[in-house]
């Protein structure tokens, strides 16, 4: 149930969404599923009580064990519920925990965040807000998937990848000035270690 709930934390991020995964062996279900501020999943899961075995959790996480025979039943209730709270109107909100300076762009500073692991729920990675930034390349990889940016402070050159946003790639170009969100993490290729940051949001600069 432990790694259900870590896939699951891993959907609800990447598309701002309520997940709930199940798995199956013969008849019996069991599943775990996270949520997104202004959904209580507790709740959707307490409206569809019927159907289930039996469930606990709260607003943000579930764990549940259901009848194979109840899931399409559960899956279509569970998405009308979703669908009548509006979820698609639900607006994403990043908590910033500090304003980084290209002084704390080193493998240092990267390493010291392991002494706050371990991360999860309850426990998030810190994110990080670093403003004007100069797009020194910027280019979609993975057919559009994701999008991969080279970012200058001065003489220091920061590798940036958003991954599911490559969408993005046509709202920005060359020499625009950004401010990005992410978190900081080590890229190590060919024995080689850098500083990469894994964005969450990027908009231009003020």
């Amino acid at each position: 149930m432990e790694l259900f709930g870590i896939v699951s934390s891993k959907i609800t991020e990447m598309y701002f969404k309520p997940s709930i995964l199940i798995c199956f062996n013969g008849e019996d279900g069991k599943g775990s599923g996270r949520s997104i501020p202004g959904f209580d999943l507790h709740d959707a899961l307490c409206k569809s009580s019927k159907l289930l075995e039996k469930y606990g959790g709260h607003e943000m996480a579930v764990g549940l064990t259901l009848k194979k025979s109840k899931f399409e039943e559960f899956k279509n209730n569970f998405e009308i519920i979703a669908n009548e709270s509006n979820i698609n109107n639900i607006v994403p909100i990043i908590e910033v925990d500090k304003e980084i300076v290209c002084d704390d762009i080193n493998i240092e500073t990267v390493e010291s965040l392991k002494l706050l692991e371990p991360f999860g729920e309850s426990n998030k990675m810190p994110i990080f807000i670093y403003k004007n930034l100069r797009i020194d390349s910027i280019r979609a990889l993975s057919e559009g998937k994701h999008l991969k940016l080279s970012l200058k402070d001065g003489n220091l050159i920061i590798e940036a990848i958003g991954f599911y946003m490559g969408n993005y790639v046509n709202d920005f170009k060359l020499g625009d000035k950004v401010d990005i969100l992410g978190v900081l993490e080590i890229n190590e290729f060919s024995g080689l270690k850098m500083v990469q940051i894994n964005l969450k949001d990027i908009r231009k600069s003020y």
